[in-house]
């Protein structure tokens, strides 16, 4: 049993070995930073400016987000992993002891609950970062052990006594840690309920008053318990948070096949535990109600499987045949091993093993330029980028950011719903008087927000990343140094203008410097800077064929840096397109027919059927060359295309071929 539970805590240590990325996790260290310059835990928001007055805010997780904050702020992010993963590992511990209790302690229970947890793990690591979910893994696990220590005729009326008092102390730390002590008061009621007439009914029912009590145990009253009710049970934000939700086909598959397979085992092994007596019928339920749980929100996934687990466990180490188990538990121990480095980082959250602050994909690019240049921020941001930007811009205040319960469903939708808008986002911006907005240029729901910002006189490009765009109303900042060739995002802007000079590229490109979440917006101005000299009529017209080795080299080079944006953005459709011309000009056709239809796999654009009759054109055989001029003749004729100067050089051109 032993090397099973340290086995289990090793495995689940090193599956919680996550660098620290999690958008989550910088809000909560905002949020912790300002309570620790405070002094105090502030009962109004500080962060928001979406009403004129600061309004009431229970933060419910204060003590995590401070406790973490001082963490990371005196020893560093990897101590903050380390101790995320250290809970983890009790985690680990607990579950496969609790098995090998359940099953009124029979050695195999353990080493089947550390096969079964380490199968399932990797379905539920998407809640192994630094996020107080992590409190709501470990201490239902605590408290379930508490509660069978309780039950057991063999805990003296003294030690019982003590294990309540322990249990409520941890309910008082767990109400101001995370909303999940809901459950706890859950967990405590079902298994009263199965208490009745034992010598466990007195305490279970002492434990449920105190837990009770501890509701009220916050800075906040019991303000902290209602609002996190409310928010559970109303179905609205089911439709904003999407883990929150239940599973739907735009989830990942898994995360149904998962519950589903721990719901058929719980139901298949729950009876030898139920007629182990009240302890593991009241356990056989709560696994029942987990699994709806699971079922009707995603986040109670990770509960569902990993909490599952010393039920499966006990009861398949109570059948007749599970005496012949060893040698076979020993190689499912061995598998599920395996099953769970090889899977671990192929599923969510598609990050490697490790420690370490890597700050990939979020606008710490755009914050440095907000904390240089304007004094005040006053940011609209998508809510995944704006927790983010809330700890990297300690004096910015956000329209939304990720504390969805505070802000209401109906403010949240209304600003999500405003990036696909330009009527409304215009409007949006003007009414709560913002002066600094980050898009997401990446996503297509937020293209019509980067075309207004990018037209309106009123707005300065203030930097781009790979997938963001920071932009700056021209009156809140004297001192920014906006971009003026380099465009937002994938768009061209003026880098292939003609009359745009070497000294003005230069200068955005110190501008937008270098930073880990740029690899991509650097390879997209390389790649567009080398094709300047190929381009007919800036990014109207194409890109033509070259002439000298000089230019073949140019446009294979320009080939190579616009790789490297397709390698963090494949199939994103300009950069495609651009990666596509610039083989198609070096004559390198068969990248440039694996680029272009890499682009039009979202759909044909302009761009990409004008390449792809350049394709032809130039490396076609004569049918399908007369065929391609053909349709560039018929094209001609069209109101649109009498005078498109793309089709127009196709047409002069088209006796251009590839040698």
């Amino acid at each position: 049993m032993s090397w099973s539970a340290w086995g289990c805590a090793l495995a689940f240590f090193l599956l919680g070995a996550l660098p620290l990325y999690n958008i989550d996790a910088y809000g909560h260290l905002a949020q912790g930073r300002q309570i620790a310059e405070l002094g105090y835990v502030p009962e109004v928001d500080l962060f928001s400016f979406w009403q004129a007055t600061p309004q009431p805010w229970s933060n419910y997780e204060w003590a995590y987000d401070l406790l973490t904050w001082l963490v990371y702020d005196s020893l560093g992010p990897n101590a903050l992993i380390g101790l995320k993963c250290l809970a983890l590992a009790t985690l680990g511990y607990l579950l496969v002891i609790v098995a090998y209790r359940l099953s009124d302690e029979k050695i195999v229970a353990a080493p089947v609950s550390a096969a079964v947890l380490l199968f399932l793990a990797p379905m539920a690591r998407l809640r192994f970062t630094v996020r107080p979910q992590i409190v709501g893994l470990l201490l239902p696990a605590v408290l379930l052990m508490g509660i069978h220590a309780i039950f057991s005729s063999a805990t003296s009326a003294r030690h019982r006594t003590w294990v309540v008092a322990g249990l409520a102390a941890m309910q008082v730390l767990w109400v101001n840690m995370h909303g999940s002590h809901l459950l706890g008061l859950l967990i405590t009621a079902l298994f009263l309920g199965f208490s009745f007439r034992t010598h466990a009914f007195k305490s279970m029912l002492a434990l449920l008053t105190l837990q009770v009590g501890a509701t009220a145990c916050t800075p906040f009253g019991v303000s902290i318990v209602t609002d996190a009710v409310a928010h559970v049970f109303d179905p609205a934000y089911r439709d904003i948070v999407i883990e929150w939700g239940p599973w739907s086909p735009d989830h990942p598959l898994y995360l149904l096949l998962g519950p589903v397979v721990a719901a058929l085992l719980v139901l298949a092994t729950m009876r030898p535990v139920i007629r182990s007596g009240r302890f593991g019928t009241a356990y056989a339920v709560f696994c029942v109600v987990l699994s709806v749980m699971a079922f009707r929100s995603m986040r109670f996934v990770a509960h569902q499987l990993l909490l599952s687990t010393p039920l499966i466990a006990a009861g398949i180490a109570q059948t007749r045949w599970a005496r012949n188990l060893r040698r076979g538990v020993l190689v499912g121990v061995g598998a599920a091993v395996l099953w769970a480095a090889f899977m671990s980082p192929r599923l969510e959250p598609f990050v490697p093993f490790g420690f370490g602050e890597p700050r990939l994909g979020h606008a710490w690019a755009a914050a440095d330029v907000l904390n240089d240049h304007v004094t005040a921020p006053r940011i609209l941001a998508p809510i995944q980028d704006s927790w983010p930007l809330m700890f990297a811009v300690p004096a910015g205040r956000f329209l939304v950011d990720g504390r969805v319960p505070f802000y209401g469903p109906e403010l949240i939708r209304k600003v999500t719903n405003s990036f696909s808008d330009p009527s409304a986002f215009q409007d949006l911006l003007a009414h709560y008087d913002v002066n600094a907005v980050v898009v997401d240029h990446t996503r297509a729901g937020q293209a019509a927000a980067v075309e207004y910002l990018r037209r309106s006189p009123e707005w300065s490009l203030g930097q781009v990343q790979d997938r963001q765009s920071l932009y700056v109303r021209k009156d809140a900042s004297e001192s920014l140094q906006p971009l003026q060739v380099v465009g937002p995002g994938y768009h061209p802007g003026l880098l292939l203008e003609p009359s745009t000079s070497d000294v003005e590229i230069e200068r955005d490109v110190r501008l937008v410097g270098h930073h880990q979440s740029s690899t991509a917006i650097e390879g997209w101005i390389e790649g567009l800077r080398l094709l300047r000299p190929l381009a007919r009529d800036g990014d109207r017209a194409g890109i033509r064929r070259y002439q000298t080795d000089d230019e073949r080299q140019a446009a294979r080079r320009a080939y190579a840096a616009l790789t490297r944006a397709a390698e963090v953005y494949p199939g994103f459709t300009s950069i495609e397109l651009y990666r596509g011309m610039a083989a198609l000009s070096a004559c390198d056709l068969d990248e440039a027919r694996d680029a272009l239809a890499r682009a039009a796999y979202s759909g044909e654009t302009r761009g990409t059927a004008l390449a792809s009759l350049e394709l032809v054109l130039r490396g076609g055989d004569e049918s399908q060359r007369s065929a391609a001029i053909a349709q560039v003749e018929s094209l001609l004729t069209r109101p649109r295309g009498r005078d498109d100067p793309w089709l127009v050089a196709i047409r002069e051109g088209a006796d251009v071929r590839c040698p």
